[in-house]
């Protein structure tokens, strides 16, 4: 319940600090149009160190966030105004100043917050990059003049750590391009923009389609089809992560609920935000319940992330998904966190080679006698191992020969909607077939 009520104050504190920006930017904007003064709207981002990222300290993520924020504030003048609007972001409102003179305060400011941090005898060094844009000239409306601050900040990260770049006429394409993704994927889910497709997963052994992988899509009303690899580290900044795997999970079961000619497993991505829901377990029985769907029809697939999987509550989580039946896969293997001797420890059934991993071994025939050997270590310890990203019959008869389980990837099928997969699964296993089994 705790933790509950403080994610409310937290968001309750997020719309205050809006509010409160809007009455800020209108007076100001009044008062320099009065006085016939520029304004700078400034839209100011920071950047955790990797090393909290990845271990997620909390408590010295706050305390650098305080030390930030104080050093934010020692930087400008009384006149000017700081609003923190969410955990990293933050936009400044510097009043009767000069492109010239914005330019040397900002230089004060970067210089500032980007000195190192010391924390119980530790030295964290953070990046930050800021965009802004000028009143009059740059825009009169204060909805647009924020805009343009914020992709004029992407421009600046696009220019190097620790940098800030002004609104000129013409801004960088793909700056704007993460603003209006940015700013539209809280919409996503209300407006029905999202949907799921499938991509098949294709057994060695069985010579047949066994299962698929859900893969979220949106249709952006004016951007078009937009993949999970552009807009998730928005929808994780945003908070929406839990949102949208139980979005994908309900709307897999709503799909597998109608019969199929033939029982195909399909693959979702869990990641380590929900394995940290106490409310997980439940949430995902009502869902199976609803459709009346068992787990033994699912595969969830995790991330590499050792250290999460050594917290109690989270490893518990594991066994139990695994004793209601669903299958358990570990993605992006070899991306250097998990070795062999993790597996005893977790309920694995398979493990999904990295890409990257992989196709770094491939190149380079040193490495390449790596391969097998991994495969075999897996499979003796009775884990089958999937390949993504096949993409042609070269690829694919080359995995066939070092022993893989299953192939995932272009060469099988492209991402298909449900339907389409449904009466493609003849016509692809028809295809692979007769073209390579056969030799």
């Amino acid at each position: 319940m705790d933790g509950k009520r403080t994610e409310r104050e937290d968001q309750f504190a997020k719309v205050s600090n809006v509010q409160i920006l809007n009455e800020r930017l209108h007076l100001t904007l009044a008062f320099s149009k009065r006085y016939q003064m520029s304004t700078a709207v400034c839209y100011l981002r920071l950047f955790m160190p990797s090393e909290l990222i990845h271990l997620r300290d909390n408590e010295i993520e706050t305390v650098i966030i305080k030390k930030f924020s104080a050093r934010l504030h020692r930087s400008l003048r009384n006149i000017d105004t700081v609003i923190q609007i969410n955990k990293t972001d933050y936009i400044m409102l510097i009043a009767d100043i000069t492109e010239r003179d914005c330019k040397v305060i900002c230089e004060r400011i970067m210089g500032s917050i980007s000195d190192t941090y010391t924390i119980d005898n530790n030295y964290f060094s953070i990046c930050s990059s800021m965009g802004i844009c000028m009143y009059p000239y740059g825009s009169k409306d204060p909805v647009e003049l924020k805009r343009l601050a914020k992709a004029q900040m992407y421009e600046a990260e696009s220019l190097g750590e620790n940098g800030f770049s002004f609104n000129k006429d013409e801004l960088n394409t793909a700056a704007h391009r993460k603003v209006l993704l940015e700013n539209d994927l809280p919409y996503a889910l209300k407006k029905e923009q999202l949907y799921v497709e499938y991509q098949p997963h294709y057994c060695l052994k069985q010579h047949a389609i066994v299962g698929a992988e859900a893969l979220i899509r949106w249709n952006h009303p004016s951007l078009g089809v937009i993949s999970p690899g552009e807009f998730i580290s928005y929808a994780e900044e945003a908070g929406m992560l839990n949102g949208l795997f139980f979005w994908v999970f309900e709307e897999v079961c709503k799909q597998i609920a109608h019969k199929q000619e033939r029982m195909l497993k399909i693959s979702i991505n869990l990641s380590v935000y929900q394995l940290l829901l106490d409310s997980l377990i439940v949430d995902i029985s009502n869902i199976l319940n609803r459709y009346s769907i068992s787990a033994t029809q699912l595969t969830l697939e995790i991330t590499e992330n050792i250290e999460i999987y050594t917290v109690r509550k989270v490893n518990e989580k594991l066994h139990l998904l695994k004793e209601m039946g669903f299958t358990i896969a570990l993605d992006d293997f070899g991306n250097g966190y998990f070795s062999f001797s993790d597996f005893i420890k977790l309920p694995i059934d398979f493990i999904k080679l990295d890409r990257d991993f992989v196709f770094s071994l491939l190149k380079n025939k040193k490495h390449k006698g790596m391969i097998r050997p991994i495969i075999h270590m897996a499979h003796n310890l009775d884990l089958q191992v999937i390949i993504e990203g096949i993409e042609d019959p070269i690829q694919f008869v080359e995995w066939v020969n070092l022993d893989c389980d299953i192939i995932q990837g272009y060469f099988i099928s492209e991402p298909i909607s449900y339907e389409a997969l449904s009466v493609s699964v003849a016509e692809i296993e028809e295809r692979i077939g007769s073209g390579f089994l056969s030799e």
